[in-house]
């Protein structure tokens, strides 16, 4: 009996923590998870070596009703060299439009990061099909390819 009683205690102890998750302990709108869910990073590297970092999330998935024509990201990065100019594509095809963002705007709630040396940026691309290859390219930098797929 003295077994089965200590058994029952572990087994509800076990199972009272099964329907939590990590965003159980904070207090995130919908919107802020999807975007914390939805952010990918990557290095920035020329060779060996790291350049940089690139952080990305995909609009499109976060706002549907916002962002539904074209692909649209939201991305931020930091590069050792201040005067490289970033070039991004997505599946191979250059951007539409790149729109340079402050600091804190209308996207930082999502990431909740908003560093005064990183760089943000609005990304718009034609509509693509469901799997998405971001990348970014600075001279002889590149980062690592950050893959998103649309849900169904």
């Amino acid at each position: 009996m003295k077994t089965f009683f200590v058994f029952l205690v572990f087994a509800i102890l076990f199972t009272g923590c099964a329907n939590k998750n990590a965003f159980s302990r904070f207090n995130m709108s919908e919107k802020q998870e999807l975007g914390a869910d939805s952010i990918s990073n990557s290095k920035i590297k020329m060779g060996d070596k790291t350049r940089g970092v690139l952080s990305a999330a995909y609009l499109n998935k976060v706002f549907p009703e916002t962002y539904g024509e074209d692909e649209y990201f939201y991305a931020y990065c930091y590069l050792k060299d201040k005067k490289a100019t970033p070039y991004f594509t997505l599946n191979g095809q250059k951007a539409i439009s790149i729109q340079e963002l402050p600091a804190s705007n209308q996207f930082t709630h999502l990431t909740s990061v908003d560093a005064k040396w990183n760089k943000y940026y609005l990304i718009r691309f034609a509509k693509q099909g469901d799997i998405l290859k971001f990348s970014l390219e600075s001279g002889q930098s590149s980062s690592g390819l950050l893959v998103f797929e649309k849900d169904e």
